[in-house]
């Protein structure tokens, strides 16, 4: 594997590259006209820290609506109403990463029909941009682990529709069947698109799939349940793209303990983190208003690591060149 070096501001001690990927964004039209409009938004954010990010409310009979609270996210959705369904319907659901993971589909995942500018930012976007490098520095890493000639164990914690994972097996050109993926995701929706997607890689329940609807706080990082469910050093490889910037410092140290002690010796786990140099962080958190995270630095990134017992030794960080997300590839 040939990752190019990292240059940029990390921990002296740490193993750090970054990494380039083919993306839709390289040959779709409009794309500098795009980054210039929404960086121009993200100034603005950045220039005044008292704008805050839209609200959600309910209109008579439940259907959510959006309350924007500066002019800069009322006219990103004003004339977008893909834009306005993906963040009132699906953020921060699986399903919302289905959309910037897929933005040439013709209709949201609720049945709203795409239309240009908001397709435009689906697929220029930083943020987007990272949501898809993520998940190709996953396909990179996966082959390490998991191997055609021998049947392999990979768990997905908050795997939402799976679709880094079934991405991941394809770039990786490993053979499914000889793979047997735990999905694990407190969304019914999303395990049951999950569902839908590996079938159509030929992977099906009670073969080479289980399908686990869990609540990750409530089963892994308050107690040990799902360690007990699954079992200890069975996997071959963790991931948990998704998931661990929603955790606070203390609980993203004990995921990450707990995730760890289901992997085999020579396995790994692979997490993913919005850094706090994210280019486009003001526009994606306080114009689009996703749900509240903790974006890190890369110090911080390894004071948890170290505070869950890893050396330095035993972890790769891969930041992607958009310098949206570092990946950590944990070793065991």
């Amino acid at each position: 594997m040939n990752w190019q070096p990292f240059r940029g501001n990390a921990p002296e001690n740490m193993t750090i590259f970054s990494a380039s990927f083919p993306d839709v964004s390289d040959q779709w039209p409009m794309k500098d006209d795009t980054i210039r409009e929404i960086n121009a938004i993200d100034q603005a954010l950045k220039a005044d820290t008292r704008l805050m990010s839209p609200l959600l409310d309910y209109e008579e009979g439940g259907l959510p609506i959006l309350v924007p609270r500066h002019r800069y996210s009322e006219q990103a959705y004003r004339n977008r109403p893909a834009l306005e369904a993906w963040r009132t319907r699906l953020v921060p659901t699986a399903l919302a990463l289905f959309v910037l993971q897929n933005p040439l589909e013709e209709r949201l995942p609720e049945g709203t029909k795409m239309d240009s500018d908001s397709r435009q930012w689906f697929i220029h976007a930083n943020d987007a941009i990272g949501i898809r490098s993520r998940a190709r520095v996953l396909g990179a890493l996966v082959g390490k682990y998991i191997h055609n000639n021998i049947e392999s164990d990979w768990v997905s914690l908050a795997c939402g529709a799976a679709i880094p994972v079934l991405e991941a097996l394809r770039i990786a050109r490993l053979n499914g069947q000889n793979v047997h993926l735990s999905l694990v995701d407190k969304d019914p929706v999303a395990l049951r698109w999950a569902e839908t997607m590996a079938a159509q890689d030929g992977l099906t329940v009670d073969e080479q799939l289980t399908l686990l609807r869990r609540d990750l706080v409530h089963t892994l990082v308050r107690n040990e349940d799902l360690l007990l469910e699954l079992g200890e050093h069975q996997a071959d490889l963790v991931d948990a793209l998704g998931i661990f910037e929603y955790f606070n410092d203390t609980d993203a140290a004990v995921f990450l303990q707990r995730a760890l002690r289901l992997v085999k010796p020579g396995g790994a786990v692979i997490v993913s983190n919005m850094l706090t140099s994210s280019p486009q962080i003001d526009f994606a958190l306080r114009c689009i208003g996703w749900e509240h995270i903790f974006p890190r630095s890369l110090q911080q990134l390894q004071d948890i690591h170290l505070a869950a017992g890893v050396p330095v030794e035993n972890v790769t960080v891969i930041v992607p060149k958009d310098g949206v997300y570092a990946v950590m590839e944990i070793r065991t």
